[in-house]
């Protein structure tokens, strides 16, 4: 029997609750100590309904640290 094996950000994107985009801002200072206008800029564009608080997280570090022209 094959085993499939995945790395350690699937394993928890698969299985970490996913929250509306609309929530997610509600809590924004309380979940990633930001605020709402920081969240909206670091999801600007990104197509999707639900995300976990791990891919938001990650999302609004590189939108922190992107250089600006």
């Amino acid at each position: 029997m094959a085993v499939k094996k995945t790395n350690k950000a699937e394993a928890q994107s698969s299985s970490a609750p996913r929250y509306a985009l609309a929530e997610l801002k509600a809590h924004a200072k309380e979940l990633f100590e930001v605020r709402t206008e920081v969240l909206a800029g670091a999801m600007y564009g990104i197509d999707g309904a639900l995300f976990t608080v791990a891919e938001v997280k990650e999302k609004i570090q590189q939108f922190m640290k992107a250089k600006v022209v």
